[in-house]
């Protein structure tokens, strides 16, 4: 079936604004990775950064028709594949393979659109992997209610990895040199390349000049024939704490929220429960947490204590009988291995 949204819109590169384009810009013609070469930064990298680049467009396109209330199987299918892929490649290099299985709560659905995605791209070896993996995790599943033994199955991850991220598998693949210089990081990375040239296969594009972009955005969106419906339906539901969180991050100069669980944090002294999330597009950008103490939401970046941003939130002054929205129990006593996911949007 077709989807409901078949148009892609980016927006014209003459019109980007990044950091990426900017650095371009300053040193003329050529790529963004000779750009970048030029003022120290590894050749390897430079590459992964100018693909990135590529990919951010479209997982941005995706994310704001998603902020538009369009859903996944109304998008065009092909920017389902890269962001898949890409969200894959993002949570494996943050924090492990593992952690895409608890961020993604090894939803089937989203599982088998990374399965999609994968061969879509063209990336053979890394697919060979991820079903490697995803074998482990559903006999997991299977026969002991979804509890993995975290040691054996880093090891047969590990693997797999040798397996089929080789030097001569990834170099076949690429069509390139792959030594024993590409770490792990770059081995998973590299899935980027292709996406990249998956992207660079597509025909009908549609690029706008930013000023136009939202607009353009707005005109996809209005195809949608429960609008309204949906964005009531998303804003009520919607707990107190994720709208003070939307003025904390546009006070810090930040968007596109992406929620990922709760954990603890010592602040005054005591344990308070804290939000995780980042901001921003591309991969490991953005990591932030919030927490809300004597009616105050403060923002801060990633586990450090640099403080980003606070405002105050009455909701959450003592005594204004106003339900929080977090986990039962007292923060810290979840135990060490129990992940608590925040749902999106």
């Amino acid at each position: 079936m077709e989807p409901l949204i078949r148009d892609i819109i980016l927006i014209s590169p003459a019109r980007r604004s990044t950091v990426l384009e900017r650095i371009k810009s300053r040193f003329g013609r050529g790529s963004v990775a000779a750009g970048m070469q030029r003022i120290g930064v590894a050749p390897l990298a430079a590459e992964f950064m100018e693909v990135q680049s590529k990919i951010d467009e479209v997982t941005g396109f995706a994310h704001a028709l998603w902020e538009r209330h369009v859903r996944d199987d109304e998008m065009p299918q092909k920017v389902i594949n890269v962001s898949r892929v890409n969200y894959l490649v993002g949570q494996v290099l943050n924090g492990g393979f593992l952690q895409f299985v608890r961020n993604s709560q090894w939803n089937r659905g989203f599982v088998d659109g990374v399965r999609s995605g994968l061969a879509a791209i063209g990336a053979s070896e890394h697919l060979a992997v991820f079903e490697g993996a995803a074998r482990l995790i559903d006999e997991a599943y299977a026969s002991g209610a979804g509890k993995l033994d975290a040691d054996k199955f880093t090891v047969a991850l590990d693997q797999l990895e040798k397996e089929h991220l080789s030097n001569f598998k990834l170099g076949r693949r690429l069509s390139r040199s792959v030594d024993d210089d590409w770490r792990w990081g770059d081995r998973w990375q590299s899935v980027q390349i292709l996406s990249a040239r998956y992207i660079a296969g597509w025909r009908g594009v549609r690029r706008v000049p930013s000023t136009a972009y939202p607009a353009a955005l707005d005109r996809l969106a209005a195809a949608i024939p429960d609008l309204a419906a949906r964005r009531q339906k998303r804003e009520e539901a919607r707990p107190w704490e994720k709208k003070a969180i939307d003025r904390l991050v546009a006070q810090a100069g930040f968007g596109h929220i992406w929620y990922t669980g709760f954990n603890t944090r010592e602040h005054n002294g005591r344990k308070v429960w804290c939000w995780n999330f980042t901001v921003g597009t591309t991969p490991g950008q953005g990591h932030h947490q919030a927490i809300f103490v004597d009616g105050e939401a403060i923002m801060f970046k990633g586990r450090t204590d640099e403080i980003v941003a606070r405002i105050p939130t009455p909701e959450g002054t003592p005594g204004s009988g106003v339900a929080r929205n977090e986990p039962q129990g007292e923060p810290g006593t979840e135990g060490p291995n129990i992940f608590i996911r925040i749902a999106n949007p």
